[in-house]
This record gives C-alpha cells, structure tokens and sequence, in this order.
C-alpha cells in the first residue's frame, strides 16, 4: 500500500482495478439479496456524528463552519449515523423495512499504523425497520457477509457469532451495573493484552478472583464443542431473563442460516465477542482470516434497537454489516493471496505502423468498441516490439495489427499474446469472428 500523506492510502493502476473488481463482487452479491444503493455527503453536522462517535475520531471541517470559527461540521467516520440521519429525514417516503447498501470513503482521526488508515472505503448492508424488525433479518446480513466473501474468494474465513444480552446477561450474575460497560470494553480489547494485565484491571474494578476465574470459563466456552453443544450449555446456564433472550435469538440466528444454507464450518460462536461500538444491542458478529489472526477483523456487525440522532422518541432498530475492503485488499496483495495481473481496462489494443494511417486505426478501434470491447489504441510512433511489449505489461492479451499494406488490402491480424495464436480478419467484417476468437 502505498501513501503520500500518512494513513491515506494510494494503488498503482494494476491494483486500483483489483480494488475496483472486489467492488463490483460485493455490490453484485448485496443487490443479489435486494439491497439498493444509496449515497450520503462526506460530511455531517458534528452533532450526529458526536452522538454515537469519539471527538477524538472525527476530523473537524473549518471551512464550511460558522464565522466564529467553531467546528459545526465533521467528515464522516462510519456510513451507520448518516444512514440513520438519512432515514429519519425521509421516513416518510421510505419503505420499510429499507434494505440499502453503501460504499464509500470514510474518514478517521486516529493515529495510523500497520492495517489501519485515516482514510478507507466500508462497503456497508443495512435493514432498518419501523418500530420493529425481526431477528430474521439478522440471520440474512450473516448470510449475505458470508456470501460475499466466498464470492470474492477469500481463504479460510470464519464469522465469530454473539449476543451482546448473551454477554451482558452474564456479567450482571457478578459485575456492579456501573461496572458493565468497563469490563465489556476489557473483554473487547482481550487479545490485545496479557491475560495477567487483563485480571489485574478486572480486579481494580472490584471483582473477585472467583467471578474472575468463572469469567474465563464462560469466555472460553467456544472450545467445548462445536455450535450445537454451545447453545445446549448456554441455554442450561439460565442465568436471568436477559441471557435467556440473548442465547434464543443465538439460536433462532444460527437455525436461519442453516435455512439459507450458510455451512456450520463458516461460523462459531464466540461469547467473548463484543464489537467495540456501542449502539449495538442484539447480534453481533466479526469475519476473521484463519491464518491471520493478528490482522483483525476484515468485517462484522450487528443489531442497534435505538440509533436515533434528534433525540426522537420512534423507534428505528436496524441490523447490518460492513467489509473494510481497503485494508482487506492491501493485506491480501501483500501476502500474494491476490494478485493484481492487469493495469489496464481494454481487452483489445490497437497497434499503429504508420502515422499516416492513424485514422485509420482509430476507426479500426471504434469498430472494436461497437462490439462491447474495451480498446485502447497505441498513438505514439514506436516499433511494433516496443508496442507489443507495452500491451503485455499492461496484461491486454489480444493485440490488433495491420500494417499500411494489410489497410489497404482490408485485412488485420488479431494475436493472443499469450498463446502467440493469431487470426486474420478482415476490417471491413469486424464481428462474431472477433469475438468468437477472443473468447476461444
């Protein structure tokens, strides 16, 4: 990954299509389950944003502020609050539940180091309903992340599955109620420190080495079997009504994406899963690479019942997901589990011998471009070897040449670079010949 400016990455032409097809796989697979595009400005009064972010987070905007200078506007840091100010603006005119997808950059003030950037593109689901929204629908975006990144052929993936009343039900067996919230921030950041460090600040929070002792069981139970047994020794715990709740909608989630034919071996439940975020009220859940289990999570989500901006009293709950595509495909480039083979668009390139029969060779190109292929035509005055091997660098496969005897005749060859196969045409006749020879 390459940058100019710390933490805003940049790719080279070969990598930059790359990026562009993962795009096109993930917005493919969330229209395939009738998710629609939507797009939101790039800033947000700060207000929304400071509603569900951190001040430290946010890059304020001067420019566009009040002549007092104050910070009244604030790039982006999510794609969540602005489809959340977008929707209570125009419920009305919306249908609900609304199934909406968004890909775009977003923005955050936070130091940058290996993996993480200040600027980076989420490609975002969301199911937002009026009141109420099924827990159905929570299985669905499981289902769609799974989906997609089979689709974008991702290696050995696993989605961590949870539900936070699942977690927060237990910890309020043994945590003080003003406590909750520090300890789920501990257990978020677990393995990011040692476990000594984490007793000795779960300690400071006044929990006693038995709780502590029974914490680590219950944070561990991933390991004694697979999801079946795991909801069978949840659902014998029935520790107050809360966990209760937690571990049937785990179980409702998990029995749906059997119904969708999402495989068991895609998914584990985790009750050490937290998601950092605190709107979320229900389901969570991260995709994680199996061989790379320092890089983080490559996407995840959840379930919000109250994110609302004004104040307003409606209920919107929501459930959706997000891929961090930048940071996915830079780690996967630079492992070489994808690789970037072309730097250009055309299928076709268009080799000229004569500069004056450029024309020529330029109506040679739009007849091309008439048959739905990409082309670009070669203009400088450069040997046809100089030609040929800038057309294989680039990774165009099919090279169009015709030399002024070859016009005049009529005819062209059309060579695979690859195979070194090449066809005679003839100019006039451009067609399925073409086509049929290009696909072959």
């Amino acid at each position: 990954m390459r940058t100019d400016i710390s933490g805003f990455p940049e790719f080279l032409p070969q990598e930059q299509l790359l990026f562009n097809d993962m795009v096109r796989t993930i917005m493919a697979s969330y229209e395939r389950f009738g998710f629609v595009p939507m797009d939101t400005p790039a800033i947000e009064r700060l207000t929304a944003l400071l509603s569900k972010g951190d001040d430290n987070e946010i890059y304020g905007i001067y420019r566009l502020s009040d002549p007092d200078g104050k910070k009244e506007f604030g790039l982006r840091f999510d794609l969540t609050v602005p489809l959340v100010r977008y929707v209570m603006k125009y419920r009305g005119e919306l249908l609900f539940p609304f199934k909406r997808y968004q890909i775009s950059p977003v923005w955050r003030g936070e130091r940058p180091q290996y993996g993480r950037y200040r600027q980076f593109y989420q490609c975002d689901i969301d199911v937002i309903c009026d009141e109420e929204l099924s827990i159905n629908y929570d299985a669905e975006v499981v289902g769609v992340i799974v989906r997609t990144l089979v689709a974008l052929n991702i290696p050995h993936f696993h989605v961590h599955l949870n539900n936070r009343k699942v977690l927060t039900g237990f910890l309020k067996t043994g945590v003080p109620e003003a406590n909750i919230s520090k300890v789920i921030h501990l257990i978020d950041k677990m393995d990011k420190i040692s476990m000594q460090d984490f007793a000795d600040q779960i300690a400071a929070l006044g929990i006693d080495d038995e709780f502590l002792a029974k914490m680590r069981n219950f944070l561990e139970i991933e390991k004694r079997g697979d999801n079946l047994e795991i909801i069978r020794i949840l659902k014998g715990f029935n520790f107050n009504e809360e966990f209760n709740q937690g571990t049937a909608e785990l179980e409702m989630v998990l029995d749906q994406l059997r119904q969708i034919d999402i495989e068991d071996n895609f998914i584990q439940v985790s009750t050490k899963l937290v998601r950092g975020l605190s709107y979320y009220t229900g389901t969570v859940f991260e995709a994680t690479l199996d061989n790379m289990p320092d890089f983080g999570s490559i996407a995840g989500g959840g379930r919000y019942e109250n994110l609302v901006i004004d104040g307003s009293a409606k209920k919107l709950p929501g459930v959706g997901a997000s891929i961090g595509v930048t940071r996915l495909i830079a780690k996967l480039i630079e492992k070489g589990l994808f690789v970037a083979k072309k730097a250009s668009t055309a299928h076709i390139m268009v080799t000229s011998q004569s500069k004056d029969s450029i024309g020529a060779y330029m109506r040679i190109a739009e007849k091309l471009r008439r048959l739905g292929l990409n082309v670009e035509t070669y203009l400088h005055e450069k040997s046809l070897g100089a030609q040929l091997s800038y057309a294989s660098r680039k990774g165009i496969k099919y090279v169009l040449i015709a030399n002024e005897m070859e016009l005049l005749e009529g005819t062209a060859i059309i060579r695979n670079l690859e195979t070194k196969e090449q066809k005679t045409v003839r100019v006039e006749y451009l067609g399925n010949d073409v086509t049929k020879f290009m696909s072959s």
